[in-house]
């Protein structure tokens, strides 16, 4: 399986005196079965964008079968308010990074991944694991909401795809 970051924006992120941090970023992913004969059952799925070595919220996301030889896109919007401490050399990435109007940001994605044997009958054995998914380092530019496209498929700026690291399939 194989996850890619294909587009991304960002349309809010500023931190106020009070140490509130308001974001809006929108993602679009790519997930891959590249297996011709494994369907894939991806449940519980989760994902939080972090930044500046701070957690921002999370997002659930439907859980769905993917069929064999299958490409499924995943849209996640995080948007809100978090109360984030910058110091040190967050404070100064930070700084650095709104001067420059480009920001570092991560997204993580997390699930229980079932594995079927296609040829397997209905009543066959499957594999069943928690799988942990990092995308980044996401280089964004801060985009003006108000000349933002409302398209899914073209929310992004320039955007050059990023691969994924998936972690926790060495047990299956």
């Amino acid at each position: 399986m194989k996850f890619h970051v294909i587009d991304a924006s960002l349309t809010e992120f500023y931190l106020t005196n009070e140490d509130i941090l308001h974001y809006n970023l929108a993602v679009n992913i790519s997930v891959r079965n590249s297996n011709k004969i494994t369907q894939i059952l991806y449940d519980n799925i989760r994902s939080k964008p972090s930044c500046y070595g701070n957690d921002l919220g999370f997002v659930s996301l439907p859980s769905f079968r993917q069929g064999t030889k299958n490409t499924t896109l995943l849209y996640p919007v995080f948007q809100g308010q978090t109360a984030i401490k910058l110091q040190g050399s967050h404070l100064r990435d930070f700084n650095k990074d709104q001067r420059d109007g480009s920001y570092s940001i991560y997204v993580h994605i997390y699930f229980s991944l079932q594995l079927k044997h296609a040829r397997l009958a209905s009543g066959g054995r499957s594999i069943k694991t928690d799988i942990r998914v990092k995308c980044g380092l996401l280089r964004l530019n801060l985009l003006d909401s108000s000349s933002s496209s409302n398209k899914s498929s073209e929310i992004g700026n320039l955007f050059n795809t990023k691969k994924c690291k998936v972690y926790g399939t060495e047990q299956i």
